[in-house]
């Protein structure tokens, strides 16, 4: 097994479940120490038990609510203590949350919500990982975006999502230009249709499923291995000349 991320620390928001959990698998496997966070104590210990079950030592967890973010140096100075006092060298803002509501239904608790956690939150972040970041020898900080393609198409229900992940879009280019002189990437993925336990319900219905695989250029939904795989190579040495980059991957969604 690759120990390509062997001495790197990873913090990934929203780590305990989909393509949160697949990416911080995917940095530990390869070395690196991840700490991940939740909303929910439950969700977090059952992801901390099935790494550990996996045979994964080095994640660790931090109970952090994005909608309430006040302080994000507070929240580098905890991974901090759980990091035996070393700063993170990656940052994968990966926590997200939508509202499905047409326009006539939408209400400012939601909006507010919506962009606090996808938006506000990633730039505040990104904010306090560059203030505790320090560049070593010819290797960059990364800091990786999950955004979606919702923010590339338009559609009724999903306005306020699509328009907070715009928004991320944005911070990302704006980002990379602040940020690089400091020794810092940033880039972000936009998933596609990707099978997770909280986007599975939605497509039991095999007439549903089969909708939207019949769309789809490459005839399947993706995995969260396939967006843990480009945040890995985003994070990776074999990248250090890509920055201010959205990557779809979406199984060729957009190419309708």
């Amino acid at each position: 097994m690759s120990q390509a991320f062997q001495g790197k620390n990873v913090l990934v928001t929203g780590g305990s479940r989909g393509i949160g959990f697949a990416i911080a698998r995917h940095f530990a496997s390869k070395g690196a120490r991840v700490v991940i966070t939740a909303t929910r104590e439950a969700t977090l210990a059952q992801a901390l038990s099935q790494f550990q079950a996996d045979g994964i030592q080095t994640v660790k967890g931090l109970i952090l609510d994005l909608a309430d973010l006040l302080d994000a140096t507070a929240v580098f100075n905890q991974v901090r203590v759980l990091l035996d006092d070393e700063p993170v060298d990656i940052l994968v803002n990966n926590a997200g949350i939508s509202v499905a509501a047409s326009l006539s239904e939408i209400d400012l608790t939601d909006i507010h919500r919506v962009f606090q956690v996808n938006l506000v939150a990633p730039i505040l972040l990104a904010q306090a990982f560059a203030a505790q970041f320090t560049a070593k020898q010819d290797e960059f900080g990364s800091i990786i975006n999950i955004s979606s393609i919702a923010s590339k198409f338009d559609e009724d229900r999903n306005l306020i999502y699509g328009v907070s992940k715009a928004g991320l879009n944005k911070a990302t280019k704006n980002l990379a230009k602040s940020l690089g002189k400091q020794g810092i990437r940033v880039n972000a993925i936009l998933p596609g249709s990707i099978d997770t336990d909280m986007t599975r319900e939605k497509y039991r219905d095999p007439a549903v499923y089969q909708a939207l695989v019949d769309r789809l250029p490459l005839s399947k939904r993706g995995t969260g291995d396939d967006i843990a795989h480009q945040a890995v190579f985003l994070a990776s040495s074999e990248a250090k000349y890509i920055t201010g980059q959205l990557i779809s991957v979406d199984g060729g969604w957009l190419l309708q």
